[in-house]
């Protein structure tokens, strides 16, 4: 017994003094205990031991299957196989500096288990990590071959991401720099027509020093859009990602398309506009005035006057929270069907004609009123006054007057209308533009105005057209 005691002594004191690798130093560790802990505090070097050769040496299998996970900004967790005949792990540890550097390797834990979570790291900084298996028993200390990983913490998200501009098929992207950043990753969700969203997707790529803002073109209007920015550093093959800053934003609502009439009465107009995505409802409006509020894509206005002309616009509706947002409107004029009888104006032409079932029965020579803020108003009037005689008063640049006429049709609720004019010496030609045209009346002869007053009723259309 003796024999073997003073031969072994003397191979522990050779294995205390062989060297390490370069840039290895011992240390003590207190997560190992015991003879372990005792046995690595005096390692200078990571080596096999060598045994008595009355007693097999089992050495350590090679470490293998080193990995990274969880990894943060400052914490990851490093995995491993557990390798053969080992008791413990030491995991030696060398960080980049400040100027991109690696440092030497260092002796950092001694761990028992095939796992070992470091914290109190540094953000987007590259960690070197070197795993030695062990074996110590009372007589000897055995070590394996090494296994090596390079790992990159992750980049903290930037502050901000932010919409600036949107229309209805683009929106402006905003966000903030990151000083460990050298590119920006760029991702967008898309709202489906059910609202739910598809998978995130890469759009677009941006070095460090490029403009931090993008304008997305080519969307549907009224959609949602989640964007995500993702910051990304690389360095001798390894990168850091970000969780990634998101920002969500709905293009402005487009206005309907294909807004007409789709039928038309005498008194009433039927109208139709194709359905806009994720819209909700639409409003109507006549003549500048809501008249419903709907949710189908047609809608027939009824009760109108005979052979009225009316602007038309809609604008579709969506719910997004508790907030309703307003679309960009379509517009249409749209006019009822023309009854067959009816007077129609000519300005161009300086003519009046009277129409029974479709067939003109009566024209004259008329003076309209004069060119700029006296011309006679366009579009479709209805006879709202009949009177015979009567009496026009009215004021214009200073001068005012009272004026008996034999004739009276009103067509306008500002006054114009439709009378004999006895002191016009001739009618038609140009003389609305020569200094002889009305404030907005049509002037025709006494015979003329007698003539019209006799094939009319109220409510006539009236057509003024150009």
């Amino acid at each position: 017994m003796k024999k073997f005691i003073i031969p072994f002594a003397f191979l522990l004191a050779i294995i205390i003094c062989v060297a390490v690798p370069v840039g290895v130093t011992a240390s003590v560790d207190t997560s190992a205990s015991g003879d372990e802990a005792v046995a690595i505090a005096k390692l200078e070097t990571p080596t096999s031991a060598v045994e008595p050769a009355t007693e097999p040496r089992l050495i350590p299998g090679e470490v293998k299957g080193i990995k990274a996970s969880e990894v943060d900004s400052d914490t990851l967790l490093l995995t491993w196989d557990k390798s053969e005949f080992a008791t413990m792990y030491t995991i030696y540890r060398a960080d980049e500096t400040e100027d991109g550097k690696i440092g030497e390797y260092e002796k950092y834990k001694n761990v028992k288990s095939n796992m070992f979570r470091d914290t109190g790291l540094s953000e987007a900084r590259i960690y070197k990590y070197q795993i030695f298996a062990y074996r110590i028993t009372d007589n000897y200390i055995a070590q394996s071959k090494p296994a090596d990983i390079s790992v990159m913490t992750k980049l903290e998200n930037i502050d901000s991401v932010t919409i600036s501009e949107k229309t209805t098929s683009s929106i402006t992207v905003n966000w903030s720099a990151s000083d460990k950043a050298d590119k920006y990753l760029l991702y967008r969700s898309d709202e489906k027509e059910d609202g739910t969203f598809k998978p995130y997707k890469k759009i677009r790529e941006f070095d460090k020093d490029s403009d931090r803002n993008f304008t997305d073109k080519n969307l549907i209007g009224g959609t949602v859009y989640k964007y995500k920015v993702i910051c990304k550093r690389t360095e001798g093959g390894n990168s850091a990602v970000s969780a990634g800053k998101a920002v969500k934003g709905m293009t402005d609502i487009s206005a309907p398309k294909h807004f007409k009439k789709l039928k038309a009465t005498e008194t009433a107009i039927k109208l139709g506009w194709d359905s806009v995505i994720h819209a909700r409802k639409y409003e109507l409006y006549r003549d500048g005035v809501k008249i419903k509020t709907l949710k189908d894509t047609t809608y027939t206005d009824r009760g109108l006057l005979s052979g009225s002309l009316h602007n038309y616009t809609v604008k579709a509706l969506r719910k997004v929270g508790k907030s309703v947002r307003v679309g960009n409107s379509a517009y249409l004029n749209a006019s009822c069907k023309i009854p067959g009888d009816r007077i129609v104006v000519s300005i161009s032409n300086q003519n009046l004609k009277v129409y029974k079932n479709n067939k003109v029965v009566y024209s004259t020579a008329v003076i309209t009123g004069a060119p700029g803020d006296r011309a006679t108003t366009v579009g479709h009037h209805h006879i709202i006054s009949r009177k015979s005689p009567a009496i026009l008063k009215g004021s214009y640049g200073g001068s005012s007057w009272t004026t008996r006429v034999s004739y009276w049709m009103g067509f306008t609720y500002s006054g114009q209308g439709i009378h004999d004019a006895t002191w016009q010496s001739a009618f038609g030609g140009q003389y609305y533009r020569q200094g002889r045209g009305s404030h907005g009346c049509v002037n025709v002869s006494l015979s003329s105005a007698k003539k019209i007053y006799d094939n009319c009723h109220a409510g006539e259309l009236v057509i003024v057209k150009n």
